[in-house]
């Protein structure tokens, strides 16, 4: 029986030994793969926040670009406008121009038809003072 746990406790010792030394070495080997795969882990939700960084920039910039695009298209309306308003009135302004040259014209036929009647009335007081 001293035999048998005398064996019984070099099994066993030999077991732990084994598990020990070959446990040892896939324990090292599986922390190395553990340790590379935390470091994959850690580059991978950098290159996530990275991104969805990115996505906000992206879409921040978007926004703005539409804004820019609204603001420039409000202001390609407001100067259509303004053009056709500068071409309305130099319309408005040859119209009024047009409209002072018959004036002006009329003006100076009413003149020469005053002069003319103010000769003729000096003529008809001159025969009838004579």
């Amino acid at each position: 029986m001293t035999k048998f746990i005398l064996g019984i406790a070099v099994g066993v010792g030999c077991m732990i030994a084994i598990n020990k030394f070959f446990g040892n070495k896939i324990s090292s080997k599986q922390l190395s793969i553990q340790k590379e795969i935390d470091v994959l882990c850690n580059e991978n939700e950098k290159y996530r926040k990275r991104n969805k960084d990115l996505e906000h920039q992206v879409e921040d910039l978007l926004t703005e670009n539409a804004k820019i695009r609204k603001q420039l298209k409000n202001k390609d309306n407001i100067g259509d406008d303004l053009e056709d308003e500068l071409h309305n009135l130099k319309n408005e302004i040859k119209k009024i121009q047009l409209r002072n040259d018959n004036l002006s014209r009329q003006l100076q036929d009413y003149i020469e038809a005053l002069k003319a009647k103010e000769t003729e009335v000096l003529v008809l007081k001159n025969k009838i003072i004579e």
